[in-house]
């Protein structure tokens, strides 16, 4: 029998660090890759649900079901003995396997806080719309791809309205 490989690992659908993370410029030049802060893992129960989550994989994959089929832990994990060495390889190891989401937050016409109003126009921005994920506020705990599709068309019907409004011969 053959063996493929293949990895086993944790994910946190939903942290409690959001909203938290940051993007901004790293300097004046438009071509410098920006600084991005996710501010992944800044709370404690994200940090115990993942430590937990760890310790129920390894107690999964050392059942006696897997005996051949398991060659063995990544080396790395394995080394880690204590709850603080497993939060140093969380830590180290972590990241996310969704598209982060809320960078460009959508909030209320004249609300204080969020980046895009409901017709996806950026605030304070003439002539600019925000159409992908990151108008979401929070993360949706499925795949996102129809929610941006359909955000997509209905960011193009606002547009064509808008441009019919202001294109309109007045009476």
């Amino acid at each position: 029998m053959s063996l493929l490989p293949f990895h086993l690992s944790p994910t946190k659908l939903t942290p409690t660090t959001h909203p938290g993370g940051f993007i901004k410029l790293a300097s004046s030049n438009p071509f410098a890759a920006p600084t991005i802060d996710p501010n992944f893992l800044s709370t404690p129960f994200d940090i115990f649900t993942l430590k937990e989550a760890v310790k129920a994989v390894k107690r999964l994959l050392t059942a006696q079901a897997w005996d051949g089929y398991v060659i063995g832990p990544i080396p790395a994990l394995a080394a880690t003995t204590t709850d603080a060495a497993l939060e140093a390889y969380i830590r180290a190891n972590a990241g996310t396997v969704y598209h982060p989401v809320g960078t460009a937050a959508m909030s209320p016409k004249g609300a204080k806080w969020g980046v895009v109003d409901p017709d996806l126009k950026v605030k304070g921005v003439e002539g600019l719309r925000v159409i992908d994920a990151s108008i979401l506020v929070s993360a949706l705990l499925c795949k996102i791809g129809e929610w941006v599709l359909m955000s997509m068309c209905g960011a193009a019907v606002c547009a064509e309205c808008a441009y019919a409004r202001t294109n309109l011969p007045c009476g």
